[in-house]
Order: C-alpha cells, then sequence, then structure tokens
C-alpha cells in the first residue's frame, strides 16, 4: 500500500509540475503576443532611435522569455522526481503550522515560522492535491512595488507577476511607482515621496505595504529617512527582498575600479564635447551601494527611520550551478568566500542587531528571481509574507 501512495504521489507532482509549466507558457505567450503588436504599432509610428531601441530590446527579451517558457515545459515531460515536504518529517513545522492555523502562539524564531510557512505554500503550487491548511486571510492591503538597479532593462517591475497572481486570487492591489534604476538613492527617494504621498492623497483609506526588491529596499530606506516620524499612517510596512541593507562588495572589486578608472576618458569627453559630465558608469549609483557607505549610513540614520511601521528582510543565496546566466557570470567575475545571491551577500541583506527589524531568514534564490521570466514561485513568496505578517499581527 505505502509503495501505491508514493508512486500514487510522485504521478500527482509530475502532472502538478506539467501543468504549472503550461500556465507559465500561456502566460508568456498571451503576454508576448500583447508586446509584439504593441511594439510593432510603437515602431511604425516613431521614428525616434531612442524609443525604436527600447521596442526592439522589449521583442528580444519576450522572445527570450517565449523559448525558454517553451523549453522548461518540454523539459518537465522528463522529470520524474518525486518533491518531499520537509514539514512532514518535522515536529516543529508541525506545531507551527498548526498555531498558525489556530491563531496561537508558538515558541520559535521568525525565519522557523516563516520558512514552515513558505515551504508548506511551495509545495502546495507544486502538488496540487496537497491539502495545504494554511490559507492568505482576507487583507486590506494595497501592495507597492519597489524594483531595483536597471530595472528598466526588465519588462515589468520586479515580483510583478506574482503581485498579478495576489490580484487575480485575493484581490490584493499593487502599484509600482517609478524609480530610476540607474540614478542613486538620494533622486529616487524623492521620486517616491512625490508619488507614494500623491497617491495617499488620492486613495486615503488604503493601507500600503512595501515590498521592496534589491536596491529598490535602499532607495526606500532613504525615503523613509526623509519622512521620519511624518510618515503616513497609511503605510503599515516593509518588507526588503535581497536588498543591500549594509551594502554589497561586489562595487568595490578590483576589476569594477579598473572600469571605473577607464570611465573617466569618456566622462572627460563628455565634458568638452557636451559641457558637462556625463556619469557612463553610474558613480553615485554604485557609492549608494558600497558596503563601506552602507554600513556607515544605515548606522548613522537607523533611528531616524520611523518606528511605527514594521520591517522585515530575507536573503538569498545559491550555488553557482544554480543561478540564472547573468548571476553565473557575476558569481564568476567578482567573487565572494561569503554565501550570497550572486549580487547580496546574505549576512548583509539582514538587519544589523542593533535594529529592530524581522529578519525572515534565507531561502534558495538568486538575485533575479523577481522578474518575470524566472521560474522561481514569486506567488510563494508573497503569500508567505502575508500569512507571516497577518499571524504576526501585523497588517490584518
Amino acid at each position: 500500500m505505502n509503495a501505491i501512495n508514493i508512486v500514487s504521489q510522485s504521478y500527482s507532482q509530475y502532472k502538478s509540475r506539467i501543468k504549472k509549466n503550461r500556465d507559465v507558457l500561456a502566460y508568456a505567450k498571451s503576454t508576448t503576443f500583447e508586446e509584439f503588436i504593441f511594439n510593432l504599432q510603437k515602431i511604425k509610428s516613431n521614428f525616434a532611435k531612442k524609443d525604436i531601441l527600447k521596442s526592439l530590446l522589449s521583442l528580444t527579451n519576450s522572445s527570450i522569455w517565449l523559448s525558454r517558457s517553451t523549453f522548461v515545459l518540454f523539459k518537465s515531460y522528463f522529470d520524474i522526481r518525486q518533491l518531499e515536504n520537509g514539514n512532514l518529517k518535522s515536529q516543529k513545522a508541525q506545531e507551527i503550522i498548526a498555531g498558525i492555523v489556530n491563531k496561537s502562539t508558538v515558541v520559535a524564531s521568525d525565519a522557523e515560522i516563516f520558512k514552515t510557512i513558505y515551504l508548506e505554500l511551495t509545495h502546495s503550487h507544486l502538488h496540487s492535491e496537497y491539502k495545504n491548511s494554511i490559507k492568505v486571510p482576507p487583507l486590506n492591503v494595497t501592495i507597492v512595488l519597489v524594483s531595483g538597479v536597471l530595472n528598466e532593462i526588465f519588462s515589468t517591475p520586479a515580483f510583478k507577476r506574482g503581485a498579478e497572481n495576489l490580484l487575480d486570487q485575493y484581490n490584493i492591489k499593487h502599484i509600482a511607482p517609478t524609480v530610476d534604476g540607474k540614478k542613486g538613492s538620494r533622486e529616487n527617494s524623492f521620486l517616491l515621496k512625490k508619488q507614494i504621498n500623491n497617491y495617499i492623497q488620492e486613495n486615503p483609506t488604503e493601507r500600503l505595504w512595501f515590498f521592496c526588491f534589491s536596491k529598490g529596499g535602499i532607495d526606500t530606506l532613504h525615503f523613509l529617512k526623509t519622512e521620519g516620524e511624518e510618515l503616513s499612517s497609511n503605510i503599515l510596512g516593509f518588507s526588503f527582498i535581497a536588498t543591500p541593507i549594509l551594502g554589497t562588495d561586489r562595487v568595490n572589486n578590483k576589476i569594477l575600479k579598473i572600469i571605473n578608472t577607464i570611465g573617466l576618458i569618456p566622462e572627460a569627453v563628455t565634458q568638452k564635447v557636451l559641457g558637462k559630465k556625463i556619469d557612463i558608469l553610474a558613480k553615485e549609483l554604485q557609492k549608494s551601494l558600497s558596503s563601506s557607505y552602507r554600513e556607515s549610513w544605515f548606522k548613522k540614520y537607523h533611528k531616524a527611520l520611523p518606528k511605527k511601521p514594521f520591517y522585515t528582510a530575507i536573503a538569498f543565496e545559491s550555488k553557482w550551478h544554480q543561478s540564472h546566466i547573468w548571476m553565473i557570470l557575476t558569481k564568476a567575475f567578482f567573487r565572494s568566500q561569503k554565501s550570497n545571491d550572486g549580487v547580496v551577500d546574505v549576512e548583509n541583506a539582514q538587519f544589523p542587531s542593533y535594529f529592530n527589524g524581522l529578519n525572515l531568514g534565507v531561502l534558495e534564490g538568486h538575485h533575479l528571481v523577481g522578474s518575470r521570466s524566472s521560474f522561481y514561485d514569486q506567488e510563494a513568496l508573497m503569500k508567505a509574507h502575508l500569512v507571516f505578517l497577518n499571524y504576526k499581527k501585523l497588517i490584518s
């Protein structure tokens, strides 16, 4: 009987994986077709070189995404693995799940509670017949997606695919204020301030939860420092995802320093030709991410951050062979002896002990899991946050 159950579960998971990848491909197909028509019309009506290049880049990204989605679906037909749910063999995990379902106190760290929720949700997404007792509660909250470095090269804000799933399933709204992925945090903090305050003024009954990815979290911290205790009561809290809270040593790498030195030449040329120096290598951006600068900044200004909202942080880590191709290259050129996601060291993506924030632990994942073409379970990550925050009575 046990053997029959194992075979049955394996087949169920096999079907679930194929269905999930079919859904991803269907989404990629429909979105790519819409973008293809839109960009062709844009190219036809607009002869500006800059806009044409943007449209061509968008078409290229969509084509690559569609090709990858097709390949992953094809590969899933040969994937006969059975994925175990680690929570089933852990008494502690079962206690945590019972506590969440019954809304009772559990003796466990925030990281243990969060990871248990996350593993339960990811398993249920891969195994459609699995009876998951953890549900996303009805919540009156609007998600604010804040993207990171060079987000303009992607067609959508980070984690928008996951946010759209929450909108479809639970009617949880999301917005994505515009930030410039090439600019430093000072400029982006002003952009956030203007957009967020305008949004609250136009939607005075909405409550906002910030879901900040990578440098988007740094920009948000600078925004919070300027707002201080005058921060709107509409804002409930902030979750930082793979954010280099204490910086990243990648920008201090010797190779990058050499490139920056070489970069002084075109800057000098633009100064003479155009009358102004153009920061081609975004040195202000690099400075705002430097670990030496970030550690000093956070230690100096953490007390100036508003105290009423909650703060959570999640770090990612991945082996080089588990990463996105861009992250593999990053790990190869900008090496670190510390555990990292390809860009940010785990320890720098967590709050220091002197700050009253909730460190929710470390999950498997590379630094580009938030892109729409990623096959990472964005929905599970966002749902796990909502369940955890509701259990902790931080949002309701």
